[in-house]
């Protein structure tokens, strides 16, 4: 019998959060966060839902508030098969959502790719990510502890 508490702590979640695509942890978390997919084709991308070529549009005042290593993270982060990255390339989410779904679909599609339903467009990055995050963080805690 273990005799400590080895549950895993919102300190713990928020250090995940943080990780970088790049990391050598990203796509462990991710496929964590995205177990629905069979990931025995070995062909998914770690994908940008806010495309990454688009930071430097940013106004200098939404940069100030949401650095680089923030639009990094996991929290801007989604599995993608590779098909899928392809088609999406570099749209803005908004445009990809809209081009993705209807009335009918959006929500399902919305829950699956773990975003947030608000407003998608890359100005309003700042609460776009912390929306992402709470969600992330409850699946986290659900699906660790």
């Amino acid at each position: 019998k273990i005799k400590r508490n080895i549950s895993v702590g919102a300190e713990f979640i928020e250090e995940i959060l943080k990780t970088q695509k790049d990391h050598k942890y990203a796509f462990s978390i991710l496929s964590v966060l995205y177990p629905h997919l069979d990931y025995s084709n070995k062909d998914f991308h770690k994908d940008h839902l806010h495309p990454s070529n688009l930071y430097k549009t940013l106004k200098e005042d939404i940069k100030s508030k949401i650095d680089w290593h923030s639009y990094n993270s996991i929290a801007n982060l989604q599995m993608l098969n590779s098909n899928e990255n392809q088609s999406k390339q570099d749209k803005p989410l908004k445009v990809w959502v809209e081009s993705q779904t209807n009335d009918t679909n959006k929500e399902t599609f919305l829950k699956g790719h773990i975003i947030p339903s608000m407003s998608l467009e890359l100005d309003e990055i700042e609460s776009f990510l912390t929306s992402r995050k709470k969600i992330l963080k409850m699946r986290l805690n659900e699906i660790l502890n």
